[in-house]
C-alpha cells in the first residue's frame, strides 16, 4: 500500500510540473510582449534546468529588453547545449531518453529544440553583436547561421529520401492495425492543418540568408554580400523589391557605385507572433493482449497566431514581405511528422499494456490499477515546448539614407520618427506583435 501512495504522490507532483510549464510558456509570451525587463526573471540561474528552452525564450526577451549582453548569454548557453546535450549526446543517454519518454512522455525530458530554432539563434546573436559594435563576432555568428543552415537542408533533404523509421522490432501480428492503419487516419487529421500554411519540400530560411547578405554589406564584403543576395533572388524572383536591392549589392561589388558616396537604409520588420506547437487527442482503436481497446492519443499540432500590421510605410514607401516564417516552422513539422506520429501510437500502445498488466495483477483491491489509470491520463500529453517569441513574417525594404526615417502605420499615423547620421548605412530593425501595441525599434549604424 505503502508504494501505490507514492505512486499516487509522484503522479500529483508531475502533474503540477505540467501546469508550471504551461504557465512558463504564458509568462515568456507576456514578458515579451509587455516588454518588462525584470532583473529577477532574467536571472541567469533560471537556465540551470531545460537550458534550451530557457535559454532561446530568455535570450529574445533580454534582446527586446535591449540587454544585449545578457540575451547573447541565455542563447549562448542554449547553444551550447544544442552541441554537447543533444549533437553529442551518448547512446546511453538517448536510450535511457528513449524509454523514459516512452512510457511518460516527452516532456519529462529537456527540450531539444528544433532546427529552424537553431538558425534563428545564431541570427539573433549577430544581431546582438551588431548592436554592441562587434561586427567580428558578428562574422562568425552569421557565418555559422549560414553553416547550420546548409547542414538542415542536408539533413531535410536525407529525412525526405527515407520518409519512413525503421519499426521492425515493432512489427507483430498487430503491426498493421496498431501503427499503420492508424498513422493512415491520424495523417488525415493533418491536412487541415497544411492548408493554413505553406509547407515546401526545400528547406531553407530567406531571412537568416538576407539578414547574413545585409550584414556583409555594412561590413564591406560585397562580394559575399552579393553572392548570398545571389542565392535569395534565385528562390525568389519575382520579389521586386529583391530585385531592387540585388541591382545595388551588384554595383557595389563591381564598384560601379562609391561606397563612400552611397549609404542606405536597410529596414527589417518582424510582425506578430510566430506558429507555435498545441495538442489535441483522438480516440483510436488497438489491439493489444488479443482485446480491442479505444484509447485517447496525444499529438502535437500547430497553432497559428496573432498577426501586427500587414506592412508599414517607411518614408511613405511600403515594406514588401520576405518570408511567411510559419511556413518554416510547418515545413520542418511536415517532415518530422510521420516519426511523431509513429511515437505517440508506441507511447499510447505501451501505457495501455502497462494499465492492463496491473489490473490484471492488482492485489491492492483496485488502488494501484486507479494510480496506473491516473498517471496514465494526465501523462498522456504532447510536448507543446515552443519558442514563443518568433515573428509570424518577416518583410523589407531599403531605400537611401536622407538623413531621417519616418514610419507609418497603414492607416498613415506616424508611430515612429527619428533623424539618422546620413554617412552611415543603417539597419532598422521594427518589431511589432501586434496593432494596438507600440513598435520595437532597434538601430544599427556602421
Amino acid at each position: 500500500m505503502n508504494n501505490t501512495y507514492s505512486l499516487l504522490i509522484f503522479i500529483c507532483l508531475f502533474f503540477t510540473s505540467c501546469s508550471n510549464t504551461i504557465k512558463q510558456n504564458y509568462d515568456f509570451e507576456k514578458k515579451l510582449i509587455s516588454k518588462e525587463c525584470d532583473n529577477k526573471f532574467l536571472d541567469e540561474k533560471k537556465i540551470k534546468d531545460d537550458i534550451i528552452y530557457n535559454g532561446i525564450n530568455l535570450g529574445l526577451i533580454a534582446r527586446n529588453c535591449s540587454d544585449f549582453n545578457k540575451s547573447n548569454i541565455f542563447f549562448d548557453a542554449a547553444e551550447n547545449a544544442y552541441k554537447y546535450d543533444v549533437d553529442l549526446q551518448s547512446l546511453t543517454q538517448k536510450s535511457v531518453n528513449a524509454v523514459s519518454t516512452t512510457i511518460i512522455n516527452d516532456n519529462i525530458v529537456n527540450y531539444e529544440g528544433s532546427l529552424y530554432e537553431r538558425i534563428m539563434v545564431n541570427l539573433y546573436k549577430g544581431l546582438n553583436f551588431m548592436n554592441l559594435n562587434d561586427f567580428s563576432n558578428a562574422r562568425v555568428e552569421f557565418n555559422r547561421m549560414l553553416m547550420r543552415q546548409e547542414k538542415a537542408k542536408e539533413y531535410f533533404s536525407n529525412e525526405i529520401a527515407k520518409n519512413k523509421i525503421k519499426l521492425d522490432k515493432l512489427k507483430d501480428d498487430n503491426y498493421d492495425a496498431n501503427i499503420e492503419q492508424n498513422s493512415k487516419f491520424i495523417s488525415k487529421e493533418y491536412e487541415h492543418l497544411f492548408s493554413e500554411f505553406k509547407a515546401s519540400e526545400n528547406f531553407t530560411n530567406p531571412y537568416a540568408t538576407y539578414m547574413a547578405s545585409i550584414f556583409f554589406f555594412m561590413d564591406n564584403d560585397y562580394k559575399k554580400a552579393t553572392d548570398l543576395f545571389r542565392e535569395l533572388i534565385t528562390a525568389n524572383h519575382k520579389n521586386n523589391e529583391l530585385n531592387k536591392e540585388f541591382k545595388i549589392f551588384k554595383e557595389n561589388a563591381e564598384k560601379i557605385i562609391s561606397k563612400n558616396n552611397e549609404k542606405y537604409i536597410f529596414i527589417i520588420y518582424e510582425n506578430g507572433l510566430g506558429a507555435i506547437k498545441d495538442s489535441f487527442e483522438l480516440s483510436l482503436p488497438f489491439i493489444i493482449n488479443n482485446k480491442i481497446i479505444s484509447v485517447n492519443v496525444a499529438l502535437q499540432t500547430l497553432k497559428k497566431q496573432n498577426t501586427s500590421f500587414a506592412f508599414l510605410k517607411i518614408n511613405d514607401n511600403n515594406t514588401s514581405e520576405l518570408v511567411n516564417l510559419d511556413d518554416i516552422v510547418a515545413t520542418e513539422f511536415k517532415i518530422n511528422m510521420k516519426n511523431m506520429i509513429i511515437k505517440a501510437l508506441i507511447q499510447t500502445i505501451t501505457k495501455t499494456a502497462i494499465n492492463l498488466a496491473v489490473a490484471n495483477n492488482d492485489s491492492t483491491g483496485g488502488w494501484l490499477t486507479l494510480a496506473s489509470s491516473i498517471f496514465t491520463s494526465i501523462t498522456n500529453s504532447a510536448d507543446t515546448r515552443s519558442w514563443v517569441g518568433l515573428p509570424q513574417s518577416v518583410s523589407i525594404l531599403m531605400l537611401e539614407n536622407n538623413g531621417r526615417i519616418e514610419i507609418k502605420n497603414p492607416k498613415d499615423d506616424v508611430i515612429y520618427q527619428k533623424y539618422l547620421d546620413k554617412n552611415k548605412n543603417i539597419l532598422v530593425l521594427v518589431r511589432s506583435f501586434a496593432p494596438y501595441l507600440p513598435i520595437n525599434v532597434n538601430i544599427i549604424e556602421k
